[in-house]
């Protein structure tokens, strides 16, 4: 059994709540496995796994475990009262929002506190982006810089309460127009929003349907741009598993296929369903054996990289910024290319239409510079 399927194990018994057979673990074998799961984001899952099924570990790693866990359930309860704080806010100047991501997925966890945190995103109309601004600033005291949209296409970030937010106003990008103008059209209509319980406080969310497909673009992305953690992908799972009665299934397909990202979330569907445990029948697109050749290069991926493909950079930290940025955009090329077959028109249109804007935009930056 290879240190992947053995965490696998661990996050299938957590994720469905589900017994795992008994074991002993040695102090530097428990030190190799939360270094792995903090890595891939999963803490919380594999500490769960570990005292819910009463594993037999040395005193100090149980003394650990506790710790990572009283940790983790005070930083959620910490995000779920700024997540209520921000709704009570926006809705009291009557201003629409949707709550995406986060603590809104952490809901549909077994454990919602034992789910790794992250920031707190939030999308408001591009048009109302001046009023929350205002009224953040008023109520808040915290003044958001706007910033030239190639310098921040898609969202505005601050801080408030020791929380990062991240207000957007376009919740993914796309190089081709017409799939940007569709997604854009989907989040904009409030038609397409419901609310979830977070602190007490019923927070706008995004429907079943749109939220599935929303969620797998932002982690298709993220892939494909740099990369992602297990976290990710058991967030994807949760959904598809705890929204399973309430998703129009064809009209996901039908979403999947404008964007042409059907065969990659079936590619995706071969780690929700073989190695995170999802019940087939709650997968809405088959997987065929291409799509499971896809589904392990992925995989390769994630265990090999890391969270936004951060161990693939970590030996640049002491290069010059030249280096660095010699190297990123040498990485966004090869990642793109290595998934242009998964998703053709959106991954032709990234070279043929965003990196010719981007050398532009860094040419034009570089002679103000001068």
């Amino acid at each position: 059994m290879t240190k992947s399927d053995f965490i696998f194990g661990l996050l299938r018994s957590a994720l469905w709540q589900k017994p795992h057979p008994h074991f002993a673990m040695a102090g530097w074998q428990y030190k190799e496995v939360m270094l792995y799961a903090e890595q891939q984001c999963v803490v919380g899952l594999v500490t769960d796994c570990l005292r819910t099924n009463d594993m037999e570990l040395q005193k100090k790693c149980v003394i650990n475990l506790l710790k990572l866990q009283n940790a983790l359930e005070k930083e959620n309860k910490h995000l779920e009262d700024n997540v209520a704080s921000l709704t009570k806010l926006l809705e009291e100047h009557r201003i629409p929002h949707v709550v995406v991501k986060g603590q809104t997925l952490a809901a549909l966890y077994p454990k919602p506190r034992l789910r790794v945190p992250g920031d707190i995103d939030f999308y408001v109309s591009e048009k109302d982006m001046d009023k929350v601004m205002k009224v953040i600033q008023e109520d808040w005291g915290i003044e958001i810089i706007p910033k030239k949209k190639e310098e921040q296409p898609r969202h505005l970030p601050f801080k408030y309460n020791n929380n990062t937010f991240e207000m957007h106003f376009k919740l993914a990008l796309f190089s081709l127009p017409r799939h940007q103008r569709f997604l854009d059209q989907l989040v904009d209509d409030t038609s397409t929003r419901t609310t979830v319980s977070i602190g007490g406080t019923n927070v706008p969310v995004l429907q079943p349907t749109l939220n599935v497909f929303y969620t797998f673009i932002h982690l298709y992305h993220h892939l494909r741009k740099e990369g992602v953690a297990l976290r990710q992908l058991c967030d994807v799972t949760i959904l598809l598993d705890k929204l399973h009665n309430s998703i129009d299934t064809d009209l996901l397909l039908k979403m999947l296929d404008t964007i042409g990202y059907r065969k990659a979330f079936a590619a995706f569907g071969y780690i929700f369903v073989e190695k995170l445990g999802l019940d087939e029948k709650k997968m809405p697109v088959s997987i065929g054996e291409s799509e499971r050749k896809w589904g392990k290069k992925i995989l390769d991926d994630i265990i090999l990289h890391g969270n936004w493909g951060k161990y693939e950079r970590e030996h640049l930290e002491k290069k010059t910024s030249v280096k660095r940025s010699w190297h990123t955009g040498k990485m966004l090329l090869s990642r793109y290319a290595k998934y242009m077959m998964l998703t053709p028109a959106d991954n032709i249109a990234f070279f043929t239409r965003y990196m010719p804007k981007l050398l532009l935009g860094s040419v034009k930056k570089n002679l103000r510079r001068k």
